[in-house]
């Protein structure tokens, strides 16, 4: 697995090159880092960095709703269409492990929104 944090990863030959050697790439939401949801191995891990600890859930109720969706399709094989993403091929559309990591600056409502999403998701 590979997290990069520099916009110069934004390119389809690095997905190539990830897809070639089975290796995912973390999907990070995060304000700086790139986001990249190109599904180039056997698994995909996501890090969910935009909460908030104002929100008692982390993320607005439509938020997880939409994470729960997307973590939902990604499982199931497919991929958002509404996550960025550098390459146009395809993944083979076959179940596939998800793990979702809520995460972020403060880290205090980060376990209530997991468990939202965990809620959403079973």
């Amino acid at each position: 697995m590979v997290e990069v944090r520099h916009d110069s990863f934004c390119v389809p030959g690095f997905a190539a090159l990830l897809r070639k050697f089975e290796t995912p790439v973390v999907f990070a939401e995060h304000g700086k880092y790139p986001a990249i949801a190109d599904v180039v191995g056997d698994f995909v891990y996501a890090r969910l960095q935009k909460g908030n600890d104002e929100i008692k859930t982390c993320y607005p109720p439509k938020a997880l709703d939409a994470w729960a969706k997307r973590l939902q399709k990604w499982a199931g094989g497919g991929e958002p269409d509404d996550l960025p993403r550098v390459d146009s091929t395809k993944a083979t559309k076959t179940p596939r492990d998800v793990f979702a990591y809520v995460i972020h600056e403060g880290k205090i409502r980060a376990p209530a929104g997991a468990m939202e999403l965990i809620a959403r998701v079973s």
